[in-house]
């Protein structure tokens, strides 16, 4: 198992955050007219995208490190 795999388990954090809808399925409060429901899970999309960009670079990094410590053996 490469050392960078476990930064794939923080993609587990969106998927558990909307996955109980009674724990955001309320009209208040509510931002800009929405309700909690949709902004809500409106914020999730983008934090996943951020979290994804975050773990693909940091496994790319860490891939390039060991791909480099394997050349210089």
């Amino acid at each position: 198992m490469r050392p960078r795999n476990w930064l794939l388990v923080v993609l587990l954090i969106p998927f558990a955050a909307v996955l109980w809808p009674p724990l955001y399925a309320h009209p208040k409060p509510t931002i800009l007219g929405m309700p909690m429901f949709i902004w809500y899970q409106f914020a999730w999309a983008i934090i996943t995208a951020v979290l994804t960009i975050v773990v693909y670079a940091l496994q790319e990094r860490g891939e390039a490190a060991s791909t480099e410590r394997d050349d210089a053996r």
